[in-house]
């Protein structure tokens, strides 16, 4: 009799039990400048795959970890130091291996697309557009993708058609990395548990402002009151998650500019949600101020120059600093400086002896680099 109830109530339970929704990860991450004349590499990003990405997130362990919620699987994922464009041949081979993850890890429920949003690649005008279309011809329409962004990265309307769920941090500093991340992760397991699927509207704003980092700060104003209007919108009825984007200043593409997206079920509640932030944003444009103390060229450079003089009197300044001022001076056509900084920059370097080996790479590098940038401005202007 009790056996006959417990296997009755084991086959109940056996039956009744909903599946975990089976999720990738994947992305690749980099601030990549437009205007350096360097590249960055594979090698780079530090790619990994497997276990290996999931025990880089701290919402996939502990007692109130994620990771029972879904069988996971790690793709490959990547994160760069902000750098040059990426090569193209970096990129089509980390696409690659990415691609392939996907396809052995298929049929998906989900994936979790984690990217920052400002990595340029030699010849290609929108990367992370073009990187979650060949994601999503792999994964499929049916595969719900849940991207989560720097609010320094740009979305492009490429990157809004094809990610069904978005979101990004909303502190710069980023205090709120790790939290954001895991919102983006929670967002697609509530989809996925309820059967709700894919959001039934997505607003996408594109506001045509462009402002540094420097300047946008949400510690103080005007920022700091734009972005706490959020949490209060993600609260109302028939909204999933808003999201404000400054966009990304050191490069130059058509998609760098900010960016507001609204996602849920509700359409008036999603278009006068985006609308109001994109409005807040809009009215404030001419607000945002640098965080620290600026001045003119002229006098920045003085006292920059002024404090290097110091901390080399107190041999507190490293010479790849000074080469870097140095070509700071060629940048502004300032040869006969770039020329003594840079002078500079190699005694310092030949002072310090403990380090020569770490010297002989900087000049390899840097000084020599300089003295053939300076050499070519000079014989430029003589001709």
């Amino acid at each position: 009799m009790h056996r006959t109830l417990l296997i009755a109530t084991l086959a109940f339970l056996a039956i009744g039990a909903a599946p975990k929704p089976r999720v990738a990860i994947c992305g690749l991450a980099i601030e990549s400048s437009t205007f350096s004349p360097a590249t960055t590499d594979e090698a780079a990003f530090h790619a990994s795959a497997g276990q290996a990405i999931l025990d880089t997130y701290p919402f996939f362990s502990g007692p109130h970890s994620l990771r029972d919620r879904a069988v996971w699987v790690g793709a490959l994922q990547g994160h760069a130091l902000p750098g040059g464009a990426v090569t193209r041949d970096a990129y089509e081979s980390l696409m690659q291996k990415m691609l392939d993850g996907l396809r052995a890890a298929l049929p998906l429920d989900g994936l979790f697309f984690d990217i920052h949003g400002a990595m340029s690649v030699v010849g290609m005008e929108d990367a992370e557009g073009d990187m979650i279309s060949r994601v999503r011809a792999v994964v499929g329409p049916r595969t719900l993708i849940s991207t989560s962004m720097d609010l320094h990265g740009n979305v492009s309307w490429r990157l809004a058609a094809e990610s069904d769920l978005i979101t990004c941090y909303r502190m710069a500093p980023h205090e709120d990395e790790i939290e954001s991340k895991q919102r983006a992760v929670e967002n697609l397991l509530t989809r996925l548990e309820s059967g709700k699927g894919r959001p039934a509207y997505k607003a996408y704003i594109a506001v045509p402002v462009l402002l540094p980092g420097e300047q946008t700060s949400t510690r103080i104003e005007p920022a700091r009151s734009i972005y706490a209007a959020i949490p209060a919108i993600t609260k109302r009825p028939g909204i999933i998650d808003a999201a404000i984007w400054i966009g990304y200043a050191w490069a130059d593409e058509p998609r760098n500019h900010a960016a507001v997206m609204v996602t849920g079920d509700d359409q008036a509640a999603v278009k006068a949600a985006a609308e109001s932030l994109a409005a807040s944003f809009w009215a404030a444009r001419r607000q945002f101020d640098f965080v620290a103390p600026t001045l003119p060229w002229d006098q920045a450079l003085e006292r920059a120059l002024t404090i290097l003089r110091e901390r080399r009197a107190a041999s507190e300044v490293e010479p790849v600093t000074l080469a870097l001022l140095a070509r700071a001076h060629l940048a502004a056509g300032e040869i006969a400086r770039a020329a003594a900084v840079a002078a500079e920059a190699l005694t310092v370097a030949r002072e310090n002896g403990s380090h020569w080996s770490e010297v002989q790479a900087l000049e390899a590098r840097s000084y020599a680099l300089l003295a053939g940038d300076v050499a070519e401005h000079a014989a430029g202007m003589g001709a």
